[in-house]
């Protein structure tokens, strides 16, 4: 069953149910009335003949002549009239043929209950019947109810046809409603069966309905917009990564090759290709790990725990400084944040490497922890203004820097680090010359109230 069927179905049952109980109450409601103007009748009508009962003899015997009912008020349908002593006699008045049930009578008579009503059938009429105390006994009144029969079953018959008629327009009511709301559903669901015939992400569904329909179909463009922008950041990863694989993998082989096919090379020459090859293979082996450790961490978030970053950084430094001939000046405040130890530690070894790869021989580079933000700052040629805005791209290497070695993909890691604990990466020129690379983890310090990380 479509969901448009369910949706008309479910309106018009909702709606069906609703009339029908708003026409049942109202059905009981008009009964009640018509039925409490009989219970009326009939109370005043007995009390009338209690009254004449208490001021005149009672019946004894028929006929009893001598004993005077009231007469019937004007345009009050006449009614049935018998006496029941306590013994269970049952006396009828003048020209009174029908017996009425006297059962409860009796007990009303020997006052053992008080007065009642009740509906009994007697030679085929349906009758309302009110029983009270008279002076000798009971006296029952009845009254046939043959005209409230009928109109309750006339205006049972209305109220029929009117709830069939209004369940089969509210059946077509809803089947047009719900056509006209599920119609961006139907759109959406051509959009999506379209994309995945067609693979064009492009094609998104142009829904503007300000409802909660045009927020899905907005909410589907832009995941069709982050999917396309994805596919095709995966695609330029791709071409990039083996663009930059191809460059050390073709200068080892060519080293390797002139090995095979010089075998009297001399010593000096041999051992030269062999670290050119070696050194390119352990290039690309780091292009191929930092490859790695991206696509790691846009598969899924990193497992955080409560770290000391100041540690991860001297840590850092402490590798830095044994690769290198630098001085590390460093100035590290006791700082805790919520996150990745490991990813923490490539991203701050990455800042320093970069730190090395840009200063002079013997030049001392500073490292600043203060207030979870990490400044590391060199004394490079510093950054051009046109190149600061993408040094943190995948593979993107400014123009000083093409000839020199390295993947391009570590301050991409950087800036992905500092994503997943919610901070930044950025650079700015440094007074005096070179550049300051700053990691903002601000944001991942615990938060003094509850612990949870956030700004102090």
């Amino acid at each position: 069953m479509s969901l448009r069927t369910r949706a008309a179905l479910g309106t018009a049952a909702l709606l069906s149910i609703g009339i029908a109980t708003a026409l049942i109450t109202a059905y009981s409601l008009v009964r009640q009335q018509l039925e409490g103007q009989v219970d009326r009748t009939l109370s005043e009508r007995a009390h009338a003949i209690a009254a004449v009962s208490r001021s005149q003899p009672p019946p004894a015997a028929p006929p009893p002549a001598r004993f005077k009912i009231p007469p019937v008020k004007f345009g009050e349908p006449d009614s049935y009239v018998q006496f029941v002593s306590p013994n269970g006699k049952v006396t009828l008045i003048p020209g009174e043929q029908i017996v009425l049930p006297a059962e409860r009578a009796i007990a009303v008579a020997r006052r053992q209950r008080t007065a009642n009503y009740s509906d009994a059938t007697v030679s085929g009429k349906h009758l309302r019947i009110y029983t009270a105390a008279v002076a000798s006994g009971a006296v029952e009144v009845a009254r046939p109810l043959t005209d409230v029969d009928n109109a309750l079953g006339w205006i049972k018959l209305a109220f029929s046809i009117i709830s069939a008629g209004a369940i089969l327009a509210t059946a077509v009511l809803g089947w047009f409603l719900s056509r006209a709301t599920l119609r961006p559903v139907a759109r959406l669901t051509a959009a999506a069966e379209r994309i995945a015939a067609t693979g064009d992400l492009s094609a998104g569904t142009d829904e503007t309905r300000p409802d909660e329909l045009g927020r899905l179909a907005r909410s589907f463009n832009s995941m069709l917009r982050a999917l396309d922008q994805s596919r095709s950041a995966q695609r330029q990863l791709v071409a990039d990564a083996s663009h930059e694989l191809r460059t050390p993998l073709t200068t080892a082989r060519a080293s390797l090759e002139s090995l095979e096919l010089h075998p009297d090379l001399d010593a000096a020459v041999r051992l030269r290709y062999l670290e050119t090859a070696i050194a390119e293979l352990k290039e690309m082996t780091q292009l191929i790990d930092e490859l790695v450790a991206l696509a790691q961490g846009d598969a899924q978030p990193p497992e955080k725990e409560l770290v000391r970053l100041d540690e991860i950084v001297d840590a850092a430094i402490a590798t830095a400084a044994r690769r290198s001939d630098h001085e590390f000046l460093r100035s590290l405040e006791p700082t805790e944040i919520f996150g990745a130890p490991n990813d923490l530690s490539r991203a701050v070894g990455n800042l320093l490497d970069n730190a090395v790869k840009w200063s002079p021989p013997q030049a001392a580079i500073e490292v600043d922890l203060k207030d979870g933000v990490l400044s590391v700052r060199d004394r490079g040629p510093g950054v051009a203004p046109e190149d600061q805005p993408r040094i943190f791209d995948r593979f993107y290497r400014a123009a000083a820097g093409r000839t020199k070695r390295g993947s391009g993909l570590g301050l991409a890691i950087v800036r992905q680090a500092a994503s997943a604990h919610g901070g930044t990466a950025a650079v700015v020129d440094a007074p005096g010359g070179g550049s300051v690379f700053t990691l903002d983890l601000a944001a991942a310090r615990p938060n003094p109230i509850g612990g949870r990380p956030g700004r102090a």
